[in-house]
């Protein structure tokens, strides 16, 4: 409970604090920047030397990890993750696909655990606590027989293996220096910007499991990392009639919104142009779960649809090497399946049918597969052949429909908008970017928008993140996207309800009022020093020795109560009082978001004793928007 409540009463404490350092944006001289782009469907990690980037700053070495996969180099890895018996890591990437799905070691993989597109759940979950469980990717039927592990043990054994992995890169590389130690790093893990602040004090958790400390982690926001990179790097605007641009030369008051098409999610973001390597929001982020797994997701729904959930179930369970096959197949065809292949609808996208889909269903259904297909919908739209299963370009374009649908929508919506009405570039980056599906669909939607397509649109995000852990002055302001406050108590005043009235010596009061200090859609300006104005609170009870306050966030501009609808509780931040004080103390708080999480800062007035903190996750699931009773 957070016993104090709003001293409107109390004059506004003026001073300065003095013992606050007033650095601005983050600066450190760490010899190294390493970044972790932690996707829902691939992630990487790259690092430069302070050295390099030095040198040179517009377009610097930055080196990604490269990862074996089959026959392949890629420079990020399937985000899928393999845990023992014991709950110990065992492989990640390629390696944890192959040993889980192969199995060529005989693992009993009956008694591991098997996670993959596991980062959706920081989207999808409405109560992101420390104590919540993530189940195992290929479920068993019996709930009761589901494995689960915490999520933050998941999220944080890939983040420390990402962190051994660039520590014993660089020592053996020799690209640092006899006295290196991994204090040297500052990290950055990316996050999409429509994440709340919840999800993203989630990942500090997590990599605090990782061994990655608090002081040295940046948090950055994916579309602002693929801004910066492509601000700095020349990168061609695609564009009909218009010549060859460089996003790099747009001078400043220039508008672009940036679509970073991920795995998972789809992050909207609004840019301008403030200086030569400056930038700052005009909107506030926006997007969805539009990405490249939806995609996967129509795919499956046919799937379940043509061959029947019970085939489907059975295959997972006595041989998921074949299920896993079968959807990488598919994987690789959605990426390259072509615009062009439209204009051919007759035409037929092949994919590697292993021999098990068919023998399971045949087993089943007591019907060659082939003929059952002969009898459903899909009749001349699916073509079954030994091991040949063939898909006509016009259906296999369905699949794409929810994601374009959604995007077009959202970014309509964006352009609809007055005081977006100088955007005329449209920057695309993002794993499922290098779909032409999805970018000639942009373009036949938008033709008077200049589209930037970066080469290597997955890349952009990481390599920008590594720049901005250097400089993350490059952003200059950003939008709220919630209404932030804090829970309180005050006078009970006429038409307040009387389920808040509460009595405090002989007194009455008025309960889980919403002190607002950040509105939804408020231009924050960025820096250190950028904390908003304060407001000031008076413990509720006189031999109180500690407060905890309560953090809310809601869509709603002036919420009254902390139990409106919306409102949502996602942290609290504690406060010791100071001994031997007597009476009612004042405190005076304020709080900075222009960055990429939330910073509090706590003065007890009387005595001038500060704190500055993030606020805490809740540590259980049972979150309630109510506030307890006061004792």
């Amino acid at each position: 409970m957070e016993p104090f409540e709003n001293s409107s009463s109390v004059p506004r404490y003026r001073k300065e604090f003095s013992t606050m350092p007033s650095d601005k944006l983050l600066k450190h001289d760490k010899d190294i920047v390493a970044a972790i782009d932690f996707g829902t469907t691939y992630s990487g990690y790259a690092y430069c030397k302070r050295a390099d980037y030095t040198a040179n700053p517009v377009n610097p070495s930055i080196k990604c990890n490269t990862w074996i996969g089959g026959e392949n180099l890629t420079s990020k890895a399937p985000t899928c993750v393999l845990f023992n018996t014991d709950l110990k890591f065992h492989s990640f990437g390629h390696e944890a696909i192959k040993n889980y799905y192969v199995n060529p070691d005989k693992l009993k993989l009956k008694e591991y655990y098997y996670f993959e597109y596991f980062k959706m759940m920081l989207y999808e979950q409405e109560d992101i606590t420390t104590e919540m469980f993530l189940e195992e990717t290929i479920k068993e039927d019996d709930v009761k027989k589901r494995k689960k592990m915490k999520a933050v043990d998941v999220f944080g054994a890939v983040i420390g293996y990402f962190r051994d992995q660039l520590l014993c890169t660089l020592k053996k590389t020799g690209e640092v220096k006899d006295k290196f130690t991994e204090k040297d790093v500052m990290w950055v893990i990316t996050v999409p910007a429509i994440w709340d602040l919840k999800a993203k004090q989630f990942m500090r958790v997590c990599a605090k499991k990782g061994k990655i400390d608090h002081d040295q982690l940046i948090l950055a926001l994916e579309p602002e990392a693929a801004s910066i990179h492509c601000r700095r790097v020349p990168v061609g605007v695609q564009t009909e009639g218009d010549g060859r641009k460089i996003i790099a030369a747009m001078a400043p008051g220039a508008q672009f919104i940036v679509l970073d098409q991920g795995g998972g999610t789809t992050d909207i973001a609004v840019h301008e142009v403030t200086g030569v390597d400056t930038l700052k929001e005009v909107h506030q982020a926006c997007g969805g779960h539009w990405g490249g797994i939806t995609v996967n997701k129509q795919f499956y729904n046919f799937l379940e649809e043509i061959f029947g959930k019970d085939v489907i179930d059975r295959i997972k369970e006595i041989n998921p090497s074949a299920f896993y096959s079968l959807l990488r197949n598919f994987e690789d065809k959605k990426t390259s399946f072509k615009k062009e292949d439209e204009g051919e609808p007759e035409g037929k996208v092949t994919l590697r049918l292993p021999i098990e889909w068919t023998d399971t269903f045949k087993a089943i259904r007591s019907l060659p597969f082939a003929k059952a297909v002969e009898k459903t919908n899909f009749k001349d739209r699916v073509i079954v052949n030994k091991d040949k299963f063939r898909i006509k370009n016009n259906l296999f374009r369905t699949f794409y429909n929810y994601s374009l649908e959604n995007v077009i929508r959202e970014l309509e919506r964006l352009l609809a908008k007055k005081e977006l009405k100088c955007v005329k570039t449209l920057l695309v980056v993002g794993g499922h970017s290098a779909s032409t599906v999805l970018t000639e669909a942009l373009k036949a939607k938008f033709p008077n928008i200049g589209m930037v397509i970066p080469k290597d649109p997955g890349l952009a995000v990481l390599k920008g993140a590594v720049m901005f852990g250097f400089d993350p002055g490059t952003i200059t302001s950003r939008v709220a996207r919630f209404t932030y406050g804090i829970g309180t108590t005050r006078a009970f005043e006429k038409g307040d309800p009387e389920s808040k009235k509460i009595i405090v010596d002989g007194v009455e009061k008025c309960k889980d009022v919403f002190d607002k200090h950040i509105e939804i859609g408020q231009i924050l300006e960025v820096g250190e020093d950028k904390y908003l104005e304060e407001h000031n609170y008076v413990p509720l009870y006189k031999d109180q020795t500690s407060v905890d306050f309560i953090f809310y966030d809601t869509l709603n501009k002036s919420p009254k109560y902390v139990t409106d609808d919306g409102c949502r509780r996602i942290g609290s931040l504690h406060f010791k009082l100071t001994d031997g004080m007597t009476g009612k103390r004042t405190m005076a708080l304020k709080i900075n978001n222009s960055g990429t999480e939330l910073v509090s800062l706590i003065t007890e007035i009387g005595t001038t004793k500060l704190s500055k903190g993030y606020f805490r996750l809740p540590s259980d699931s049972n979150l309630s928007k109510q506030i307890s009773q006061p004792r």
